[in-house]
C-alpha cells in the first residue's frame, strides 16, 4: 500500500512527535532526580547540588588520577579571580590577554610537521 501522504507531512510530524518525546522524557528525568533528592523546593535542591557536585567531581578526579590537574585548575581559577576582582571589563581583558597571551594567530606562519613519515 503506498502512503498519500505528502513527504513534508509525514517530516513535520515526525518533528513534532520527536521534540514532545524529548521534552516529556527530560521532564521525568528531572521529576525523578527532584523526587530521589528528597528536596522540597527548588532553592534547597539547588544549595544541596552546589554542595554535592563540587566533592564528586574531585572524587572522579581521584579515582581517574587526575586529582593533582584538578587542584591546580581550582586554584588557578581562584587566583584569577581574585586578580580581576573590582577590574572593569576592559581591565579584565587586558590582564588576561598579557597573562595568557593575545590568542592572535598568525596564519601565514607555517604550520610544524608533526606527521613526518620514516
Amino acid at each position: 500500500m503506498v502512503s498519500t501522504i505528502p513527504p513534508p507531512v509525514i517530516a513535520a510530524r515526525a518533528l513534532i512527535i520527536g521534540s514532545l518525546v524529548s521534552l516529556s522524557g527530560t521532564s521525568l528525568l528531572v521529576a525523578g532526580v527532584f523526587y530521589a533528592s528528597g528536596c522540597h523546593s527548588l532553592e534547597e535542591l539547588m544549595s544541596s547540588w552546589k554542595r554535592w557536585a563540587p566533592r564528586k567531581l574531585r572524587e572522579f578526579e581521584g579515582v581517574i588520577g587526575l586529582q593533582a590537574k584538578g587542584d591546580e585548575r581550582r586554584l588557578s581559577k581562584l587566583e584569577y579571580e581574585r586578580a580581576v576582582k573590582g577590574m572593569s571589563e576592559e581591565e579584565e581583558l587586558e590582564y588576561a590577554g598579557n597573562k595568557y597571551g593575545t590568542g592572535e594567530v598568525d596564519w601565514d606562519e607555517p604550520m610544524p610537521e608533526t606527521d613526518k613519515k620514516k
